[in-house]
C-alpha cells in the first residue's frame, strides 16, 4: 500500500470513528477517559435525548464515553405534538429522566410516537360560592372540574356569583376581573376563579389619625388588592430636617404603625410613589440634600414590603423635579430634571429591574443651549414596560413647548421629539399632566394662553398620544376663558386602564371645574364642582377614576380649610361635595388615589391645636 492509499484509508477510518461518537468538527477527538465506559444510546420518533454530565445529545443515535461509576442522567424531550412512549435497555419506564450508573457498557432505547394529545385537559378551581361554565360546553362546576378540548380550541369561560357574593377574578391562564375569560387550548391548561362575599354599603370609613407631629405633603397609592400605602415627610424634633415616613393597610385592615424609610442627613422633598394597581409592585422616589442634592429610591413589594434605600444619580448636579412609573413586574422607569451636563437643567432617566436594579442614568434630550431649561417631566409606563415622558422647554433658543421620548423594553429609548409647539410672544405654554393608559395610549393636558390683536385667553388643551405618534394639533376642553380673568391652574389629568379620562382645573376666580372624555373621544360636561369665592387655593385638587368611569375628587377648600371630596357616578353624575372630616383645625390638600372597584384612600395633613401637624387617612368603599 502507498503513502496516497495509507492516507485516504485513515482519512476515512477518522470520519467513521466522528460519526460513532455522534459529533464533528476538526482536531482530534478527545481521548476516552481512564476506565472509560461506552454508553449508547439510540431513538425512534421524533425528539431528543441529552445527558448530563454532558456528551450525549441526539435525535436518532449516539454514544459517548464516561468514568466507570458515573452516575449519568438521560432527559427525553418530545417533539411537537410527540410523546415518549418509553425506555429500554439500561432504562424502563415512561418518565422523562432516567438515570445510568455506568459499571459496564450501557444500552438505552428511546421510543417516541405520536401523542394522543391531541386533546388537552383544562381543569377550573374556584374558591368563595359561585360557578364557572363553559362554552363549548364540558366546565360546570363550583368547586374542581375539568374538561378535556381538542388542541387550539378557544374556550369561553362565565364566572356567576352565588348569593351574597361577587367575583373577585379570575388567575392561572386567565386574569382581569370581567366575568367572562377566554383561553386557548394548546396544552394542558388551569385556571382559578374567586369568589368574595358582597361589598358593604358604599360610603366613608373611620378617619384614622397617624401620630408624629410635624408631618406634611403625604402620597397615597391603592392597588386593585385592597392594599394601601402612605407616605409623607416628617420633621425631625431640633432640626429643620424633613424624612421619609410610610404605613402600610392591606385588605381594608389596620394601618401599620409609621416607619421612617431613610437614616440619610439632609433634608426630604419631593415624594413621588407610583404603584401598577394590578400587582401592586410599586417604587418610591425622593429628593434629598446633603452634600449634593440628590434622588433616592425604594422598592415596594406588596409582600415583603420595602427593599433597601439607593441613590438613583450620583452627578454632582442638582435635582429638580422627578416622575416615576411602574410595570406589572416591579421594573420601574425614573425621569427627573437635572443640572447638566452643561450649567442648565437637561432631563436624565433611569430604569430598574426587579433582577438587576437600577441602571445608568441616561440623557433624554440633547438641547445645550445655554439659557435654555427642561424641566416638569411626567412619565407614565405601561403593565407590559413602556414608556412614556414629556417635559417643558423654555428660556433662549428655538423648539420651545412640550417635548417627548418613548421608552421600549426591547429597544431603549427613542429620539425626542417635540410634542407641542410654544408659538412665543403670542403662545405661553403652562404646565402638564400625562397619563399612559394600559394600551399605550396616552392623554396630555396643559395649560395655554394665546393672544389675538392685543387681547387673549387662558384654557386647557389636550391631544393624544396613540400607535406610537402624537396626534396633529390640539383640542381645547372647553372654551377658554378671557385673558382679563387670567389664571389657569396646572390640569390635573387622571384615567383608567382602558384610558377614560378626567381632567380638572382651577380658574382665576376659584372656581374648580372637571370634565371627562371616553377613551379616543373628546372631553365634555365641564362642571363647577366648586363655586367660586374668595379665598386663596393651597394646592391642586386630587382626583380619581375606575374602570366603571366613576371618579372622586378631593381638595381643601380656600375658605372653610375643610378636607372636602366630591363623587361623580355615570348615572347622576357630580354629587355635592362634602366635608370628609370633622376637626375644628385647618386641612391641608390632601392625596386620593382610586383602585379599579372605585375603591380608595384619601390621605392629608390635619393640623391638632395641642401636637401640630399629624397625617389623617381614610378609605371609601364603592359597593361594588
Amino acid at each position: 500500500m502507498n503513502a496516497k492509499t495509507t492516507g485516504l484509508v485513515s482519512a476515512l477510518l477518522s470520519l467513521v470513528l466522528l460519526a460513532a461518537c455522534g459529533g464533528g468538527g476538526s482536531g482530534e477527538p478527545a481521548p476516552p477517559p481512564p476506565n472509560a465506559r461506552s454508553l449508547n444510546v439510540t431513538l425512534s420518533g421524533d425528539g431528543l435525548i441529552s445527558s448530563q454530565p454532558a456528551g450525549i445529545r441526539c435525535g436518532n443515535e449516539c454514544v459517548a464515553d464516561f468514568s466507570e461509576g458515573t452516575v449519568v442522567t438521560l432527559t427525553a424531550t418530545p417533539g411537537s405534538r410527540q410523546q415518549l412512549n418509553g425506555w429500554s435497555g439500561a432504562c424502563t419506564g415512561t418518565a422523562l429522566t432516567c438515570t445510568v450508573t455506568m459499571t459496564e457498557a450501557r444500552t438505552v432505547r428511546a421510543s417516541f410516537g405520536a401523542s394522543p394529545a391531541t386533546r388537552f385537559p383544562l381543569t377550573v378551581s374556584t374558591t368563595g360560592d359561585g360557578r364557572v361554565t363553559s362554552v363549548p360546553a364540558g366546565i360546570d362546576c363550583g368547586s374542581t372540574c375539568g374538561a378535556s378540548y381538542d388542541a387550539d380550541t378557544v374556550v369561553t369561560l362565565t364566572a356567576a356569583a352565588g348569593t351574597g357574593q361577587v367575583f373577585d377574578g379570575w388567575g392561572g391562564a386567565c386574569s382581569g376581573i370581567t366575568t367572562t375569560c377566554s383561553v386557548a387550548v394548546s396544552a394542558a391548561r388551569s385556571v382559578s376563579a374567586a369568589f368574595r362575599v358582597s361589598a358593604p354599603v358604599a360610603g366613608w370609613g373611620e378617619l384614622v389619625r397617624l401620630a408624629g407631629a410635624g408631618a406634611s405633603a403625604p402620597v397615597v397609592v391603592i392597588d386593585n388588592n385592597e392594599r394601601a400605602t402612605a407616605v409623607w415627610l416628617r420633621l425631625q424634633a431640633g432640626t429643620a430636617e424633613n424624612h421619609v415616613w410610610a404605613s402600610r393597610s392591606s385588605g381594608g385592615g389596620t394601618w401599620s404603625t409609621p416607619e421612617r424609610l431613610e437614616t440619610n442627613v439632609g433634608n426630604v422633598t419631593r415624594l413621588r410613589l407610583s404603584i401598577d394597581r394590578n400587582s401592586g409592585f410599586g417604587m418610591l422616589l425622593w429628593t434629598q440634600t446633603g452634600s449634593t442634592q440628590d434622588l433616592h429610591a425604594r422598592a415596594l413589594d406588596p409582600v415583603n414590603g420595602w427593599g433597601p434605600e439607593f441613590r438613583v444619580e450620583n452627578s454632582a448636579g442638582v435635582v429638580g423635579e422627578s416622575t416615576v412609573g411602574v410595570d406589572a413586574a416591579g421594573n420601574a422607569v425614573a425621569v427627573w430634571s437635572q443640572i447638566g451636563p452643561a450649567t442648565r437643567f437637561s432631563i436624565y432617566a433611569s430604569r430598574y429591574t426587579a433582577v438587576g436594579g437600577w441602571g445608568t442614568p441616561e440623557l433624554l434630550e440633547n438641547n445645550e443651549v445655554v439659557g435654555s431649561v427642561d424641566g416638569d417631566p411626567v412619565v407614565g409606563v405601561t403593565p407590559a414596560g413602556e414608556a412614556l415622558a414629556v417635559w417643558k422647554r423654555s428660556g433662549a433658543g428655538n423648539g420651545n413647548g412640550l417635548w417627548s421620548n418613548r421608552y421600549s423594553v426591547a429597544t431603549g429609548w427613542t429620539t425626542p421629539s417635540q410634542a407641542v409647539a410654544d408659538a412665543g410672544s403670542l403662545q405661553s405654554i403652562g404646565r402638564h399632566d400625562l397619563v399612559v393608559a394600559d394600551n399605550a395610549y396616552a392623554l396630555l393636558a396643559w395649560g395655554q394662553l394665546d393672544i389675538s390683536g392685543g387681547t387673549g385667553n387662558n384654557g386647557i388643551r389636550f391631544k393624544r398620544y396613540e400607535s406610537g405618534a402624537w396626534s396633529q394639533g390640539s383640542t381645547p376642553v372647553t372654551t377658554p376663558v378671557p385673558n382679563n380673568q387670567g389664571f389657569i391652574s396646572i390640569p390635573v389629568l387622571r384615567a383608567n386602564a382602558n384610558g377614560d379620562a378626567m381632567v380638572a382645573w382651577v380658574e382665576f376666580d376659584n372656581t374648580l371645574r372637571v370634565a371627562s372624555a371616553p377613551a379616543g373621544g373628546a372631553f365634555a360636561g365641564v362642571t363647577a364642582v366648586r363655586a367660586a369665592n374668595a379665598g386663596t387655593w393651597l394646592g391642586l385638587p386630587a382626583l380619581g377614576i375606575d374602570d366603571s368611569r366613576n371618579a372622586l375628587i378631593a381638595w381643601a377648600d380656600p375658605v372653610s380649610r375643610d378636607a372636602m371630596v366630591a363623587r361623580y357616578t355615570v348615572a347622576a353624575g357630580w354629587a355635592a361635595a362634602v366635608a370628609n372630616e370633622n376637626y375644628p383645625d385647618p386641612s391641608n390638600p390632601p392625596s386620593l388615589a382610586m383602585n379599579v372597584r372605585g375603591n380608595a384612600v384619601m390621605g392629608w395633613t390635619q393640623f391638632f391645636g395641642n401636637v401640630g401637624d399629624e397625617i389623617v387617612l381614610r378609605r371609601y368603599t364603592s359597593g361594588r
